[in-house]
């Protein structure tokens, strides 16, 4: 079996990513929903700020919603599991289903 090579901590992206602000909602379950802000988008993943402190863990799966523009028809939407956590900040995470409208706003956004 050979080894895989790891993506060292500074370059962990494998995909373009550009800044972005859109409003973010992530939701645990049932029991919790939490307003964000996008900081920046690839096709795989996003950056969420978020001001108050949740305990979430790396690797856990959340909802993501996400409003790219005024109107409902222009919405990122699926579910992602936290890679990165940011004290402070916010985490990283990445989208392991998402809809095909979904990845076709992202895939929008990324040629703007």
């Amino acid at each position: 079996m050979q080894n895989q090579p790891q993506p060292s901590n500074n370059e962990q992206r494998g995909q373009p990513r550009i800044s972005v602000e859109f409003p973010a909602t992530i939701s645990v379950g049932s029991q919790l929903t939490v307003k964000g802000q996008l900081k920046d988008l690839s096709l795989n993943s996003a950056f969420i700020k978020i001001k108050n402190s949740i305990f979430l863990n790396v690797n856990d799966e959340i909802g993501i919603t996400i409003q790219c523009s005024s109107n409902d028809e222009e919405t990122i939407q699926g579910l992602a599991r936290i890679s990165r956590m940011v004290p402070g900040e916010g985490f990283v995470v990445y989208f392991t289903k998402i809809d095909d409208n979904s990845l076709k706003h992202i895939k929008k956004i990324l040629q703007k």
